[in-house]
This record gives C-alpha cells, sequence and structure tokens, in this order.
C-alpha cells in the first residue's frame, strides 16, 4: 500500500527524508560528519552513497557550489 500510494518503499522514503534534512544542514555550514550524524544516518559514508543516488552530486560538492554561489549573491 505505501509503494502504491508514495511510489517508493518506505526505506527510501525515511532516506529521502534524511537526504534532506542533511542537504539544510550543509547549507546552514555544518561539516558532512556533522549532518550525516545529526541527519540519522549511521556514518558519513551512509550519507554520501545516499546523497549521490538522490541529488547526483557528493554533500561536499553540493556544499561548495552552494557556498560559492551564496558568495556570488553576497558579492
Amino acid at each position: 500500500m505505501f509503494r502504491e500510494e508514495l511510489g517508493t518503499i518506505p526505506a527510501h522514503y525515511v532516506e529521502s527524508i534524511r537526504v534532506g534534512i542533511a542537504k539544510s544542514l550543509l547549507d546552514q555550514r555544518h561539516t558532512a560528519t556533522q549532518a550525516a550524524s545529526m541527519a540519522g544516518f549511521p556514518s558519513y559514508e551512509s550519507l554520501r552513497r545516499v546523497y549521490a543516488r538522490e541529488l547526483s552530486i557528493s554533500p561536499g560538492a553540493d556544499q561548495r557550489r552552494f557556498a560559492t554561489a551564496r558568495r556570488e549573491q553576497d558579492g
């Protein structure tokens, strides 16, 4: 029933929510390791794997991209 309603399995749904939380934390300048822990991932490697699958970019690269965009806006 879950898959029919949301188009995914519960584990992937939870991972997707955790990735969103981690992305927010990275945008707030937390380290990737901190973001992984605070978002409920057992390790940075777990976050990196899921983040890359969901967003096609590593957490560190995404954080650097966001920081660059922020500097350009402020600059």
